[in-house]
């Protein structure tokens, strides 16, 4: 009888490391696939609310500019109108009338009704001080409830308006101070020259609060106000206002994107000759 030859196999293991390898390079190629997919979803939101943001806070500055009858623009009975009235009295001088933008509501935009007068804080007040409610003024249906107040059934936009009136030279300057002085622009003229009533800066700002990383309430008391609280100012164009912190700084620091819109207006009234000249 013959002895069969036995043959030993060593297994090395070398499938086993090659597989091995290859997984980890698709693991590592599919977390790289989803950082990018993730990445390109961020800048599309991103993208997508900046533009919604901007849509909106553009809105209430284009009505004034394009769309209101100039005798209602300057209406004692919307904030314009009364921003400019008040400044016969020259310690009303520099202050903000906000409201709500509530397209969904028929009141007039910027009603008279809805406006809270803003005293903002002195220029040597720390940067963090907040405006107070004008006294005379009590009114504080101007502040937009971040809970109620959208622009729209999507419910995602909330717009805060503040109206200021300005001087090109001087803020606080009474109106027409910056004309020049004795001359006649609409002297031996067949159509008279118009009365210049001054300038505002509308200043809109575009929230979408469901980003907050706190609560509504907290952000509503803090930033923007309430019935029993003052947030901050609006507007810190003016001269010895930059450095002072504003309600979109506040928001930003809560997570919220908000987008800015500042627009400034020069009101003036134009009386146009409708008889042939004799």
């Amino acid at each position: 009888m013959r002895n069969q030859p036995q043959f030993q196999h060593h297994q090395r293991g070398a499938t086993l490391i090659v597989v091995l390898i290859m997984l980890l390079v698709i693991t590592i190629v599919g977390v790289i696939a989803i950082r990018v997919a993730v990445t390109s979803l961020n800048i599309a939101t991103n993208s997508q609310i900046g533009q919604l943001l901007l849509q909106t806070s553009d809105t209430p500055t284009n009505i004034f500019l394009n769309k209101s009858e100039f005798k209602n623009l300057t209406s004692v009975m919307g904030a314009v109108g009364k921003a400019i009235s008040d400044q016969k009295d020259p310690t009303s001088r520099g202050r903000e009338y906000i409201f709500c933008y509530k397209p969904t509501v028929s009141l007039q935009m910027g009603s008279i009704l809805d406006v809270t007068v803003l005293i903002p804080p002195a220029s040597t007040a720390p940067d963090d001080s907040r405006p107070t409610v004008d006294t005379t003024e009590s009114n504080r249906s101007g502040f937009c409830n971040l809970e109620e107040d959208f622009g729209s059934a999507r419910e995602a936009v909330v717009t805060q308006v503040s109206v200021k009136y300005i001087n090109s030279a001087d803020p606080n300057a009474a109106p027409g101070s910056d004309l020049e002085r004795g001359t006649d622009a609409s002297k031996d003229s067949n159509i008279q020259q118009g009365k210049v009533l001054g300038r505002v800066r509308i200043t809109a700002t575009a929230i979408l609060p469901n980003y907050s990383s706190a609560s509504l309430a907290d952000v509503q008391r803090d930033c923007i106000g309430n019935a029993s609280s003052v947030g901050y100012i609006n507007d810190n164009s003016d001269d010895g206002l930059r450095t002072k912190r504003t309600m979109a700084d506040c928001l930003n620091d809560y997570g919220i994107p908000v987008n800015t819109q500042i627009q400034e207006i020069d009101l003036k009234t134009r009386y146009v000759q409708v008889n042939a000249p004799t």
